[in-house]
């Protein structure tokens, strides 16, 4: 709650000892950690939907994948200040994933082709492209002997 542009915060704790700062960074850490584990309900980990267990297990991997994947693009892809570094999983999901587009491959290339009308075909030309950069980046270090 924001009273007069002030945060108040409150503790009800059972913590030996009073510092602020340290009980804020210990909310917080605990607060980034819940978002994770929703996050990671939101690709598919929260209902389990086969009886074997190795099956079950691969689907946890996938969805794992699915969530680590989608914070390396957030991360290492986006710019800084772009509004998809802070989008959530169904919002990703609804928004970019689910994008109708057509693979055509000429001239020994393959290009994707997004509808102009398409309300991310921006973000998704931007994540494409530092895709290709990172690709030219890492193309251009010496391997290590």
């Amino acid at each position: 709650m924001d009273a007069g542009g002030h945060r108040v915060t409150a503790f009800l704790r059972n913590f030996p000892r009073w510092h602020g700062p340290t009980l804020d960074a210990r909310h917080r850490a605990r607060g980034r950690c819940e978002n994770r584990i929703k996050t990671l309900k939101n690709t598919g980990l929260g209902k389990l939907p086969f009886f074997d267990f190795n099956a079950n297990q691969a689907w946890a991997n996938i969805a794992t994948l699915a969530m680590n994947l989608i914070s390396w693009l957030q991360l290492a892809i986006l710019p800084n200040g772009h509004g998809a570094r802070g989008w959530d999983v169904k919002r990703w999901r609804y928004r970019l994933f689910a994008t109708a587009g057509k693979l055509i491959t000429r001239a020994r290339r393959t290009w994707l082709l997004l509808p102009e009308m398409s309300p991310e075909a921006s973000t998704a030309a931007t994540l494409l492209a530092g895709i290709a950069q990172l690709k030219h980046r890492r193309k251009r270090l010496p391997v290590p002997a």
